[in-house]
């Protein structure tokens, strides 16, 4: 994993959720520490800010090309902000040089939220070796499907095998056990981790589609460019551009509509899945019992739609895509 995403190491864990509390907890994340975070998010990832007993700062968003908001996270950076989580959302890159550069100059661990973006890149690098730690799910709708798992990636030797202990309740599994296979008394265990371990089912499925994932992407990114070039020309849709000098994963093909809901039941109506994606975090009453004014965000929450572009559809599926939408637009 660690050649793909292009870290030096890769420590396997049981969701992405663990993957994240772990990262936060590598970085300094202690209990009332704010994280800058996209409240347009989803509760897997979110909820690791909770479970530490941190609170998310909510940052904004731009709906043109779904990065979070470099002005909005520069103006709400404050003494209290000891991490930053950027999500590339649907594998769509977010401006990372510019969040990352933002970082630096603050002193604030950046943490990427790779979630669905295996393979996705910037002026040829990957996504996920800008921050200092990177996340990504082994989800069963992901680009790698371990039916479950999460994977916590970087290139700092230290942080990584310290990642490797706190998985598993914090032991050092060298030392942990004595010649005889018995526990050893004086292998000292100095912080407390999680039981967070990938088990062997899990990994060995995920490991299992390596060879086929450069493949798999390839036809990914062809349906997508297939939409995009064939997209139709009208006034009441139109696709999420991806930043300058970027590839997407896409692992959906993002669509903003100022018929959003009519989009989205004629696309289910007509047997083609859709998806609004996510939905504000910010809303939930356990992170504060009110919403932020993120500008972006409810612009993306009124528009955006998901459309499916994955390796297991044909030509023909998405030419029936494409009709559809134009069918949509003339009804309209």
């Amino acid at each position: 994993f660690s050649k793909i995403v292009g870290t030096k190491f890769c420590v396997a864990v049981n969701d992405l959720t663990s993957a994240l509390i772990i990262a936060l907890y590598l970085v300094g994340v202690k209990a009332n520490d704010e994280v800058a975070i996209p409240s347009f998010n989803c509760l897997q990832s979110t909820s690791a800010i909770d479970l530490l007993g941190a609170k998310p700062l909510w940052i904004d968003i731009d709906p043109n090309n779904m990065s979070m908001s470099t002005d909005d996270l520069n103006q709400k950076i404050n003494k209290d902000v000891k991490a930053v989580i950027t999500y590339h959302i649907a594998g769509y890159p977010s401006e990372i040089k510019s969040i990352s550069t933002l970082c630096k100059e603050n002193k604030i661990p950046l943490i990427e939220d790779c979630n669905n973006a295996f393979g996705s890149e910037i002026n040829g690098q990957p996504v996920g070796t800008f921050g200092e730690i990177s996340v990504y799910s082994l989800y069963p709708n992901r680009q790698l499907n371990g039916v479950e798992g999460g994977l916590i990636c970087t290139s700092n030797p230290e942080k990584a095998l310290f990642a490797k202990r706190m998985r598993r309740f914090g032991i050092d599994q060298k030392s942990f056990r004595d010649k005889n296979g018995e526990i050893d008394p004086k292998s000292d265990i100095k912080e407390i981790g999680w039981s967070a371990s990938i088990n062997n089912l899990n990994a060995a499925l995920a490991f299992s589609q390596l060879p086929s994932l450069f493949e798999r992407q390839k036809i990914t990114r062809n349906n997508a460019n297939a939409i995009y070039e064939n997209f139709p020309s009208n006034k009441y849709m139109y696709p999420v551009k991806p930043i300058n000098n970027s590839i997407p994963s896409y692992w959906v093909f993002l669509i903003l509509s100022d018929k959003r809901n009519d989009l989205l039941i004629y696309l289910k109506k007509n047997g083609i899945s859709s998806s609004c994606l996510h939905t504000r975090n910010d809303q939930y009453s356990a992170f504060g019992k009110y919403k932020n004014k993120l500008i972006g965000t409810e612009i993306v929450m009124e528009k955006l739609l998901a459309i499916p572009c994955g390796w297991w559809l044909n030509e023909i599926q998405i030419e029936r895509i494409l009709k559809v939408l134009n069918n949509f637009c003339k009804k309209s």
